[in-house]
């Protein structure tokens, strides 16, 4: 089961290009409780907060993007963080590696992945969290060949995922790193078109998405499906013969309860059942699930997949 009100819930932040994100920053920003800045787009935060940043990584007319999610994430209580020292190899001498405080990079030096203390404080706020997405890679214009923060990062989230905390990892290069330290990915979440979700995450409709939802449109009369359409919904995706979803409408008066199952031969059950908290749709989840779920007049809270 997938809860999607788990707190902590905790952004790493990968990659570049803040201004073409920013939309996609703020749904974030809206959703999580803190966000984690591990790639390019840590330089123009760092930037509009004032720090000194090298003026080669600081991305042209982000300046004023990078302040608008600062200021929107204070004020909704939002942490964000970023790396506060990195490993730098010289311009002219790549065999030279040394680590600098993020504010302090002396001229001639380059920074190529994140630094023990950024991969310390990371560590000390990702295990804290019930919720975890990392989205876009921790890599520098450089840092082709270093790779020890990410490589941390990953091991890290391997770690929590065995315990209580639910963690998606999206991009190719994310999901690489993964699978380079952990032989073993049970309990991750893998998604790996990192483009197709920062679509998403900027509110755009999917072409494939928004075909399935014209073909399969749904038109649901709540009231007549529930005896208070604005109790909190469940919705249990496979419901099978049934018996998982009555059960929890019987124990759980105060919840209401959606099973979504191909073919169903649950409703005569449901009726005798006298359950006035309970309904049942023959349906393919896949291709209608929006379409249902968009409509419904309370708050989404559970979605179980069987």
């Amino acid at each position: 089961m997938a809860k999607l009100d788990e707190k902590p819930y905790a952004a790493i932040i990968g990659g570049g290009n803040l201004c073409n994100k920013a939309a996609a920053l703020h749904f974030l920003a809206s959703r999580c409780d803190g966000l984690i800045f591990v790639g390019l787009m840590s330089f123009q935060i760092m930037h509009a907060l004032g720090l000194p940043v090298p003026p080669e990584l600081v991305e042209k007319g982000a300046n004023d993007a990078a302040s608008d999610l600062i200021q929107f994430a204070r004020d909704k209580h939002i942490t964000i963080l970023y790396p506060k020292d990195f490993w730098c190899t010289k311009i002219h001498h790549p065999n030279q590696v040394e680590i600098f405080p993020s504010h302090g990079i002396p001229d001639g030096w380059e920074p190529v992945d994140i630094g023990p203390r950024s991969v310390e404080e990371i560590t000390s706020t990702i295990t804290k969290c019930k919720k975890v997405i990392w989205v876009g890679p921790v890599k520098f214009r450089f840092s082709s060949q270093y790779s020890n923060g990410a490589s941390k990062l990953t091991g890290m989230l391997c770690k929590v995922s065995q315990g209580t905390c639910n963690v998606t990892v999206i991009g190719s290069m994310a999901c690489k790193a993964i699978a380079k330290v952990s032989s073993s990915i049970f309990g991750l979440n893998m998604v790996e078109s990192g483009s197709a979700v920062w679509e998403f995450l900027k509110g755009r409709m999917l072409p494939g998405v928004s075909a399935l939802d014209r073909a399969f449109p749904f038109d649901i009369d709540w009231s007549a499906a529930y005896h208070d359409p604005a109790q909190p919904l469940v919705v249990d995706i496979g419901s099978g013969n049934g018996l998982f979803l009555l059960g929890m409408a019987r124990k759980r008066k105060d919840l209401n309860f959606l099973g979504l199952e191909l073919v169903t031969h649950c409703r005569d059950s449901l009726q005798l059942s006298g359950i006035t908290n309970g309904y049942f749709i023959a349906t393919n989840a896949t291709s209608t699930f929006r379409s249902i779920v968009a409509s419904y007049p309370g708050k989404l809270i559970l979605v179980s997949i069987q």
